[in-house]
């Protein structure tokens, strides 16, 4: 097996790509990152995962991702699966795919952390879809992982909704899934083989999560059909339906598009701030705030420590907070009356507990009794 990786290394380094080692709850893991030239703002990254039996290289070469994505700034990682117990590399998805008893999830976990700490990630937007057995895990972590990651995409994947497992991360989740109709190895229509939800009960799944009404249908070749769920926010689920199509990574001239661009195009639609909450604290009023305001932190993003500043007109009993994306309280930084002008505060990355917390996004709000004001910060280590 390290043949197989070193030549890999040596194979990819004339294209940028590197693999790296990741050890994750005692367990060895790889991943190969692609990254662009000497980038000037923060990237995007899209966690790209292979099928079953196929690898990170594989992964990579036959998405063709890297072509589309490196020219709009976006980096991609192709993370390896495990073994299932048989010699084949796959991702622990649950239920029919349980030879492989790894927490693929926590991995993909760490991974984001891994790569922000080590490069120059837009932690906004960060993206995950996969062929295959990779798409059951780009669906996988759209239940479990939404928190990091903001959309989602599965090329010949289908939706392993196991019996114990509740998709609820409290904000809308878009999807795009392409598949062909004729696809041999993963059912396009029910029954499937594994127990899995086929197509169109994904779209019923996530049309009723995402309480998506509106149906578009639109004609991208003789063989190409176009469906996409919406509703009045930004949220849509998009479905490339192939006629007649396999089990492929389509971008034939038969089909009319390439299954890199339209997952990156749908992904870059969406920031993970786009999915905050407005009621963030219970109680808060839709007015714009008069007698205060909350200026932007800086740094932004920072590491390992930021100021934030506000000023207030007059005498007040305010409090100053941090929470998640999900709205979960993570630190008071002020609580109690404060006297009219500037003021600054520290925030370390800590929360209440004084443990350190992951990378990620996170809102800081100011409150007073009858007023909030909230604003984006982007934690980096």
């Amino acid at each position: 097996m390290k043949k197989i990786y070193i030549f890999f290394i040596i194979s990819m380094s004339v294209c940028f790509s590197q693999w790296h080692v990741l050890n994750h709850d005692g367990t060895i893991r790889y991943y190969l990152l692609s990254y662009p030239d000497n980038p000037t703002d923060p990237c995007p990254l899209i966690i790209n995962m292979h099928g079953y039996t196929s690898n990170g290289w594989g992964q990579q070469y036959y998405s063709q991702m890297d072509e589309f994505a490196h020219p709009q700034n976006i980096a991609v990682v192709y993370p390896q699966g495990m073994d299932n117990g048989q010699g084949i590399p796959s991702w622990n998805v649950g239920t029919f795919w349980d030879g492989n008893s790894y927490n693929d999830v926590g991995f993909i976990d760490v991974l984001i952390d891994s790569i922000a700490a080590n490069y120059n990630i837009d932690l906004d937007r960060i993206y995950a879809c996969g062929m295959s057995n990779g798409g059951y895990m780009a669906y996988e972590l759209a239940c479990e992982l939404s928190s990091k990651i903001t959309a989602f995409g599965s090329v010949t994947g289908n939706f392993m909704l196991n019996s114990n497992q509740v998709c609820d991360q409290d904000r809308e989740i878009p999807i795009i899934h392409i598949h062909g109709t004729a696809d041999d190895v993963v059912n396009y229509y029910p029954p499937s083989f594994d127990g899995s939800l086929t197509v169109g009960e994904s779209i019923d799944y996530w049309s009723d999560y995402n309480n998506l009404t509106i149906e578009t249908v639109d004609s991208i070749s003789a063989n190409v059909e176009k469906y996409t769920y919406a509703n009045e926010s930004l949220t849509k689920f998009v479905h490339f339906k192939v006629i007649g199509g396999g089990h492929d990574w389509f971008y034939g001239t038969s089909e009319g598009f390439h299954s890199s661009v339209e997952l990156i195009d749908f992904f870059l639609e969406y920031k993970l701030s786009d999915f905050q909450t407005v009621d963030i604290v219970e109680g808060q009023s839709s007015d714009l705030p008069t007698n205060f305001i909350l200026h932007q932190n800086y740094p932004n993003p920072f590491n390992p420590s930021t100021t934030i500043r506000f000023s207030l007109e007059k005498q007040n009993i305010i409090s100053l907070q941090v929470f998640d994306l999900r709205g979960r309280l993570i630190k008071t930084l002020l609580m109690g009356e404060s006297q009219p002008g500037d003021h600054e505060i520290q925030w370390n990355g800590y929360n209440d507990l004084e443990d350190a917390v992951s990378n990620g996004v996170y809102l800081y709000s100011i409150r007073t009794e009858n007023e909030i004001q909230s604003r984006k910060m982007i934690l980096l280590k």
